[in-house]
């Protein structure tokens, strides 16, 4: 057996022997507790033995540890498929999608699902199930001498085209960004007394907020990029830079939980909420007063309040533009653009994005 445990289980997944990888693991619960990919082996053993109960307790601890794993998901997933919980397994399917569009396991998951409700077969009992399983990846090791072998033969073949690639990876990763840029009239005269405005900047703090937020864009900072837009669009700066700020915002790309490097918290915004309108941000807490039906699901999220020390930070309305199933209480982390809105407790809603529990 190797040193570490984990290493052997590893071995044993990629071999699929699941019932010594089981034999394996079972005694070192207590070892194991808090890895996530402990939890996930032995879960996917359980799964792979139709074990569905205890495949369930390890897959949800693994979740708990670790909900960005895409293979975690789709084990996850085919438990509650058995456990007749479509739903729940059509959600995990739909998250895989928005982290990563081209997960070929939560594509084919939903195309199942689809395909079981238009023949009106029950999901949970079809033996095709079973090829919605997580299954150990193809070892590399027959193709490395090969692949070694045809790397030398091209590599002089590749000198000038490697040339043109450095090249071309030399250039701005979003060239729309870089190529937008203020005139010279519109660098002259930046800012406008006229109207009404919530920020007062000069001259030069308009031009330094065009300029950092296309330099945060570029560093695919795009949420702190859209707070400097907001501030120009709220401020005294003129006409012409307001549209070309209006602009650079549409490059911001569609956020997830992967892509948020600059996280904003609910006290942050609950104090200007109109210099965060749009900009993405994850919150965790508990789900209170939910209500759902076909397209939409609605529900008060009582950030902070979700861990052991409880302590409210506020509480929020999340709009969801789909059904989830949800039940208050649930500790969950939601994904959302903030909306100004007065009438709205917090002087503000979510438009919510996607939704997780942990």
């Amino acid at each position: 057996m190797a040193a570490n445990p984990l290493e052997e289980a590893e071995r044993l997944y990629a071999r699929r022997r699941w019932r010594e990888l089981i034999d394996l693991l079972e005694p070192l619960a207590s070892l194991y507790r808090e890895s996530a990919r402990y939890a996930y082996l032995l879960g996917s053993a359980y799964l792979h033995r139709e074990d569905i109960g205890g495949a369930y307790s390890c897959l949800r601890r693994a979740q708990q540890i670790d909900f960005r794993d895409a293979d975690l998901a789709a084990a996850l997933a085919a438990v509650y498929i058995r456990r007749g919980e479509g739903d729940k397994a059509i959600q995990l399917y739909i998250d895989a999608l928005e982290r990563n569009p081209r997960d070929a396991l939560a594509k084919k998951g939903l195309s199942y699902m689809r395909a079981c409700a238009a023949s009106d077969r029950d999901p949970a009992s079809a033996k095709s199930l079973r090829s919605l399983y997580p299954k150990p990846k193809p070892s590399a090791a027959p193709f490395i001498a090969l692949a070694a072998l045809a790397a030398a033969i091209a590599a002089a073949a590749l000198l000038w085209p490697l040339a043109a690639r450095l090249a071309e990876a030399a250039k701005p990763a979003r060239p729309g960004v870089s190529e937008l840029s203020l005139s010279e009239a519109e660098r002259r005269d930046p800012v406008d007394a006229r109207g009404g405005f919530s920020f007062v900047l000069t001259q030069k703090e308009a031009l330094d907020a065009f300029d950092r937020a296309k330099e945060l864009f570029l560093a695919y900072r795009d949420e702190a990029a859209l707070v400097e837009l907001n501030r120009l669009r709220l401020s005294n700066a003129s006409d012409a830079v307001k549209a070309k700020a209006e602009i650079l915002a549409r490059y911001a790309r569609e956020p997830s939980f992967l892509s948020l490097p600059d996280k904003f918290g609910f006290d942050e915004v609950s104090k200007a909420p109109a210099l965060y309108e749009g900009v993405a941000v994850a919150w965790r807490g508990l789900a209170a007063n939910v209500e759902s039906g076909p397209g939409f699901t609605r529900f008060e999220l009582l950030v902070g309040y979700h861990d052991g020390r409880r302590r409210l930070e506020g509480i929020v309305l999340v709009k969801l533009p789909f059904e989830a199933t949800l039940q208050g209480g649930e500790a969950v982390e939601a994904l959302g653009l903030p909306r100004a809105s007065p009438t709205a407790v917090a002087g503000f809603y979510l438009e919510g994005v996607a939704i997780h529990r942990f």
